[in-house]
Parts: structure tokens; C-alpha cells; sequence
């Protein structure tokens, strides 16, 4: 009974050891910052994810309660957030938190004139988790991340030429151009572009283009649709023309499927136009 006894008093010795040595070699878990990768982004917004890798570094698990964010854009605060799951970290082992933030690049500008101007924006992310660790109690570990991510434009389309190649009393045969400017540093292709145009008051074209047009970063391209026209559709243009009379007035509508060559782009975003004015043959 003795050698029982003696034999249980060493285990819950050595026991004790064990949890004085744990309870002493308690350390803080770290944070860190692991990569930052674009969701989904369009011309409206983007939604970035960030990866924090948390390490327990302890022979106990640990448990975060929350952690919080804020964004900022050109070192001014701009987005705060609070994460309420409870996450728990087992003994000696790493772990991933994903942040996940949304931004919209209306309410952006808004704040941030000159952001219309750049191709990019620069951010950082301030986060901070509060752990719960046994013998320290609660802990707060901060960890921050900076960057750029780009801010896609919407291409421009603008009015080009009239080319009247052949005219008579029964019609014309007519070029009519169309330019289509990317302002961003990086391709972009369009595809399904409709296109509605009047002129004087008369439909003078309403077509779809079928081929896809690549327009590389900072590229202007010319869409060229050769037209027949009689003189129904062209009206009193018809005679203005042959008279030497060389100004109307159009109206140039339509839409397009717009993909770019950029990580997270939405492809197939559909963006209308819709032009007006008044135009001088040479």
C-alpha cells in the first residue's frame, strides 16, 4: 500500500513539473502577415483577401476572440471592421485568418479626388487579434500590411470619322469609325459590341459586331463598319451632302462586354455608351 501510495505522490510530482514548466514557458502567439490576393474586382469595386497566419508556439491550445481591422488609403482611415468568431489554435500549430474587405470605388473617390487620376491606390491594413492564453490572460497581437492594387477604368468610346465612299440619288456607300480608348496600363478585350447610330434624326446603323476587339494598356484602337445606305435611311442627308452641305447632327448609342487582362477581373461586365453631337465631313 505504501509503494502505492509513494508511486502516486511521484506521478503527481512529476505532473506538477510539467505544468510549472508549461506555465512557465508561456509565450504570446504571433501574427503574421502571409498575402494579400484580389476576390473579385470590376469597375465598380473590388474585394480583397488577406491571409494571417497565427502561431501558438505553446504546449497548450489558444483561443483568439476576435480580431479587428482598419483600412487605410494614402495613410488615412477609410474602412473599420470587427470579426467576432472564435477561433481556437491547437498546441505548437499554425493557423490561417482570412480578412476579407470590400471596397467601392464611388464612395472611394468621393473621399479621395485624386485617386480618379492613378492607376492604383496604396493601402495599408492594421489588424489586431485578441487572443486568450492561460496564465497571461487576454493579449492583443497587432500586425499591419501595406500595398497597391489598381483601379480599372472604364474604356472611352468616342465618335471617328464618316467616310462617304460612293454617293448617288439611290444611297451612299459609308465608313463610319469608332475610337476606343483604354486608360488603363494593362489590356483589356471587348466583345458584343451593339451599336445604334441616328443621324438627322434617321437610323443609320444598328448592328453587333462578332469579332473580339484586344485593345492593349494605354492603347487607342478604330473600329471601322462599312455601310450601305439608301436614301430612305440617310433622308435629307442625302441631298445635303450632294449639295456640299457638310454638318449634322448624330447620336451614337450602344454597349459592350468588356474582359482585361488582370488577376480577380469580372469578365463579360457590360458598359453602355451613349454619344451625341455634331459632325463636319472634310
Amino acid at each position: 500500500m505504501k509503494r502505492v501510495i509513494i508511486l502516486l505522490a511521484v506521478s503527481l510530482m512529476m505532473l506538477s513539473c510539467s505544468t510549472l514548466r508549461d506555465a512557465a514557458d508561456v509565450r504570446e502567439p504571433n501574427v503574421s502577415f502571409q498575402n494579400m490576393s484580389i476576390d473579385q474586382i470590376t469597375f465598380d469595386g473590388v474585394t480583397l483577401l488577406f491571409d494571417f497566419e497565427v502561431n501558438n508556439p505553446n504546449r497548450f491550445g489558444v483561443s483568439a476572440e476576435q480580431y479587428s481591422y482598419e483600412f487605410f488609403i494614402n495613410e488615412r482611415s477609410f474602412i473599420t471592421g470587427l470579426q467576432e468568431e472564435r477561433l481556437s489554435i491547437g498546441r505548437e500549430s499554425t493557423q490561417i485568418i482570412q480578412v476579407p474587405v470590400s471596397l467601392n470605388f464611388s464612395e472611394v473617390y468621393e473621399s479621395f479626388s485624386s485617386v480618379l487620376r492613378q492607376d492604383s491606390l496604396s493601402y495599408a491594413l492594421s489588424t489586431e487579434v485578441d487572443f486568450d492564453v492561460p496564465v497571461l490572460g487576454s493579449r492583443k497581437v497587432p500586425v499591419r500590411t501595406s500595398g497597391n492594387i489598381p483601379i480599372p477604368k472604364v474604356p472611352r468610346i468616342t465618335m471617328g470619322d464618316f467616310n462617304v465612299k460612293d454617293i448617288s440619288l439611290s444611297g451612299a456607300e459609308v465608313e463610319i469609325s469608332f475610337n476606343v480608348q483604354n486608360p488603363n496600363p494593362f489590356a483589356i478585350s471587348i466583345a458584343n459590341a451593339a451599336y445604334e447610330l441616328t443621324v438627322n434624326g434617321r437610323e443609320w446603323l444598328d448592328t453587333t459586331l462578332g469579332e473580339t476587339i484586344r485593345v492593349a494598356g494605354a492603347e487607342r484602337r478604330t473600329i471601322t463598319i462599312p455601310v450601305r445606305l439608301n436614301s430612305s435611311q440617310m433622308g435629307s442627308a442625302l441631298m445635303d451632302i450632294m449639295r456640299g452641305e457638310s454638318t449634322f447632327n448624330y447620336d451614337l448609342k450602344g454597349s459592350a462586354d468588356i474582359s482585361a487582362e488582370l488577376d480577380g477581373f469580372r469578365d463579360g461586365q457590360s458598359f453602355p455608351f451613349d454619344l451625341s453631337g455634331v459632325y463636319t465631313l472634310d
